[in-house]
């Protein structure tokens, strides 16, 4: 059985998710084809090739903006050029996705793309950043993305605007996402899906989760870590936090995780083919700033 494990020992995003899965030998031009399929507005993704602490992965963006042009399947090195803007990005793979509908979401990193490679840009029709989870049901529902994408895509978001509607005392149904509903969260989340399909994954399995500690800036003021979604989000699921004085799993990256995730510990007893590394935006002290993602086949005890 095709089987991920997806070692989440620096947190989990939906950035590092996607640049994971490209590391493991997904084609950035498959993302940028099955992304096209959702009316976006214009559209560049960047798939750069850059280090934390030593350990090299695919660092994933995309932007509004620009025509098509098609790059290549090979990320470049960091100190290559590509488009550089800064965009918010959740971190993570799997199971849930997040969106906090009154928030400003400080909680969602802000990554600089000053290098990257892949430019890939198409052109649609603008919409704006804040969208409803109905008009992101229409979007994907509409699409001619895989029963597979649709699937669990839709599931994300349905755990994101479930939790964000708990938080705020209302129907998930009438929960507008703003960050998440910008996108580069819903490239995340969608590309994260296209992702595992095209690598045939069968089976997700996920390290334990661990978050860090101190405070989030968000509308309604100091809050402490987890993030109210995520932690909303993973109610059910092992959380743990650790000494980094940051936040270091995003409601993206945890809506993935739980909507993917067939289980949370160790590594499952499993016959490693390739490694992967999604590289974050952080640059910590205690641990790299990457998500490590190891697929292979499932082998019985």
């Amino acid at each position: 059985m095709k089987t991920l494990f997806l070692d989440c020992f620096s947190g989990i995003s939906g950035d590092m998710t996607v640049g994971a899965l490209v590391d493991l030998g997904v084609k950035p031009s498959t993302l940028e084809w099955e992304l096209s399929k959702l009316d976006l507005g214009d559209f560049h993704m960047h798939f750069a090739r850059e280090q934390r602490q030593q350990i090299e992965g695919v660092k994933f963006g995309i932007h509004e903006g620009a025509t098509h042009t098609h790059a290549q399947d090979e990320p470049a090195h960091e100190h290559q050029h590509c488009c550089g803007h800064d965009h918010d990005h959740d971190h993570g793979p799997a199971h849930h996705e997040h969106a906090e509908p009154d928030h400003s979401h400080a909680h969602e990193h802000a990554h600089d793309h000053d290098h990257g490679i892949e430019v890939h840009e198409h052109e649609h029709h603008h919409h704006a950043h804040g969208r409803s989870h109905g008009q992101i049901r229409a979007l994907i529902e509409a699409s001619e993305l895989s029963p597979f994408v649709k699937k669990h895509a839709l599931g994300i978001f349905q755990r994101i605007a479930v939790a964000e509607g708990k938080i705020h005392g209302m129907p998930s149904a009438d929960v507008t996402f703003h960050e998440v509903g910008a996108l580069d969260s819903i490239a995340d989340i969608v590309c994260a899906c296209v992702g595992l399909e095209a690598l045939g994954v069968e089976k997700v399995f996920v390290s334990s989760l661990h978050e860090g500690r101190g405070t989030i800036e968000c509308a309604h003021g100091t809050f402490p870590l987890p993030a109210p979604a995520t932690l909303e989000i993973l109610v059910g699921i092992p959380l743990s936090q650790i000494d980094e004085p940051h936040e270091l799993i995003t409601p993206t990256g945890a809506a993935i995780v739980a909507e993917f995730g067939a289980s949370f510990g160790p590594m499952p007893r499993m016959k490693s083919e390739k490694i992967g590394y999604g590289v974050g935006t952080r640059h910590l002290d205690s641990r790299p700033n990457v998500l490590r993602a190891v697929l292979g086949e499932l082998v019985a005890e």
